[in-house]
């Protein structure tokens, strides 16, 4: 009797023993079978989300784990600016721009070999699943994106009366342009194309510029625009110079080593005499900002139609200041506008606006944009089987840098009732596909930062610029309100522990798996 209790007590275990065996065996099946689709909606305030008409996020709200009190910096680390370059850096790899590396949209600095988009993190462990990537602002792809099997970036279609910046650091060419010595910069227009060059070198360029316009104003303004304050020159000016035509390459170098070129075409000029010597007379101006900053001089004729056609802009200055300097223009947020400026992070800058500020045609166009993305994921995921997509939709913060990041501003909340649209057409894709039912989808909707009147930068001590929201659904998801802190570095690790089953503590992740059922 003693010896058949025994043999059947090891049968059993043996038994057991098999069917662990069996279990464990089909776990990477079933890891397979975990999809992540994570969608982001760039600067978008979580009060104008709750007040827009959205059924698609407020079904997700409902069915899922949400949280209106996420924030973008976390305690440990504070030092970056509030803006998309450090935003997205920290959504896609999980850290802190510690440790990412990213604190300003310059991208100077990044690490992500060791802190890498989570995309790399899924491949090593499963590298049979297929990445999709499709975005409108290029330094995701350019910068951020690794390991996608698919990678789309979707530019702005360009049209007429489109307002024109062109920022570039003067870092690309190892030029600082705030340590006190005299360096020159020029921007052309030929054609439908503005170029910008530092010190006779070609720095930065934009095509598919169709302006036609006119100055407005009665004054140009030489060390400012039309604004005083914080934004004015300081430092010393000499040999501005606006032109009807576009210089050559040649032309613009002689121009940077101070020769004038031929003189044709030359509108107005400003010149202080040769400041290449140490007793010449240069504009200079101090640290005050007041209104009687700078020089103000009349808008001329001839002046006022430069936008009309081909120009060359310049300007030779000597600066310190780190901060934004306008060298000269005439904005004022309403009339035709042409400024040549130095901005923050050691950029150079012309900025050419058209008489309509708010360019609702363009922020038309980012709607269609948006569209066509998201056109494109829903024949992805109709064609192909990504086990993880990331979709970016930038409307939002288009328009609220036209016109305002605010629940009271009636574009910004059209902005984002469009995007629940396209991602309505995402979310019914996903649920078509010929295998959805035997599939285990996450879904994370979330947004880099918040903003105030028309930015967000320079946000640590704003609410409406750290404060955002938090969107996970999905069959995984334990439904009701996020009662912990979240944070941006959340999205990675959640995506991670859905995908793989646990986050690995040797990735130095900082952020942790939110919203998502107890495992057992």
């Amino acid at each position: 009797m003693n010896r058949s209790k025994f043999c059947a007590g090891l049968l059993c275990c043996l038994l057991a023993s098999l069917f662990l065996q069996t279990v464990q065996a089909k776990e990477p099946a079933d890891q397979s079978n975990r999809h992540v689709l994570i969608i982001g909606m760039d600067g978008t305030r979580p009060d104008a989300l709750l007040k827009a008409k959205t059924p698609t996020f407020d079904r997700l709200i409902k069915e899922g784990a949400f949280t209106d009190d996420a924030n973008i910096l976390g305690t440990r680390y504070q030092k970056n600016d509030t803006i998309s370059g450090p935003g997205w850096s920290s959504i896609l790899t999980g850290v802190w721009a510690d440790k990412h590396g990213v604190h300003d949209n310059s991208f100077k600095g990044k690490n992500y070999e060791l802190f890498p988009h989570f995309f790399k993190r899924l491949k090593r462990q499963r590298p049979d699943a297929k990445t999709v990537s499709l975005v409108s602002w290029d330094p995701i792809h350019e910068h951020i994106l690794s390991e996608a099997d698919i990678a789309q970036v979707f530019p702005l279609p360009r049209s007429k009366q489109q307002i024109a910046d062109l920022r570039v650091s003067g870092d690309k060419l190892n030029i600082d342009t705030r340590d006190g010595k005299w360096h020159h910069l020029l921007a052309t227009r030929q054609k439908d194309t503005l170029k910008l060059y530092l010190d006779g070198k070609e720095i930065g360029s934009l095509s598919g510029v169709d302006l036609d316009y006119t100055l407005g104003g009665d004054f140009y303004f030489l060390g400012r625009d039309s604004r005083t304050g914080p934004t004015c020159f300081h430092g010393q000016l000499d040999d501005i110079r606006l032109w009807n035509r576009s210089l050559t390459d040649k032309q613009i170098a002689q121009a940077a080593s101070g020769a004038t070129p031929d003189r044709q075409g030359l509108v107005a000029e400003y010149r202080f005499e040769d400041a290449a010597d140490s007793g010449s007379q240069v504009l200079d101006l101090p640290h005050n900002g007041g209104k009687n900053h700078g020089l103000q001089v009349p808008l001329t004729e001839s002046l006022k139609q430069l936008p009309h056609a081909d120009f060359t802009i310049e300007a030779r200055f000597r600066t310190t200041d780190k901060g934004r300097n306008i060298l000269f223009g005439n904005y004022n947020g309403k009339a035709g506008a042409l400024n040549l400026e130095l901005h923050e992070k050691n950029s150079v800058r012309i900025y050419v606006q058209p008489p309509d500020p708010r360019n609702t045609d363009a922020l038309a166009r980012e709607g269609e944009r948006d569209k066509t993305i998201a056109e494109t994921a829903v024949r992805i995921l109709r064609e192909e089987d990504p086990n993880a997509m990331f979709v970016y939709f930038h409307q939002t913060d288009a328009t609220g840098h036209a016109i305002g990041f605010s629940p009271e501003v009636p574009e910004y909340i059209t902005a984002i009732e469009n995007i629940d649209s396209r991602v309505n057409s995402l979310l019914q894709a996903v649920q078509s596909r010929p295998n959805f039912k035997n599939e285990d989808w996450l879904t994370i909707v979330c947004t880099d930062h918040g903003g105030l009147k028309r930015s967000h930068s320079d946000g640590l001590n704003v609410p409406e610029i750290r404060r955002v929201f938090l969107i996970a659904h999905g069959p995984s998801v334990a439904p009701g309100k996020i009662s912990q802190q979240a944070y941006l570095v959340d999205v990675t690790a959640t995506a991670l522990q859905h995908l793989l089953g646990e986050v690995d503590p040797k990735w130095q992740l900082d952020g942790k798996p939110v919203g998502l059922k107890a495992t057992k």
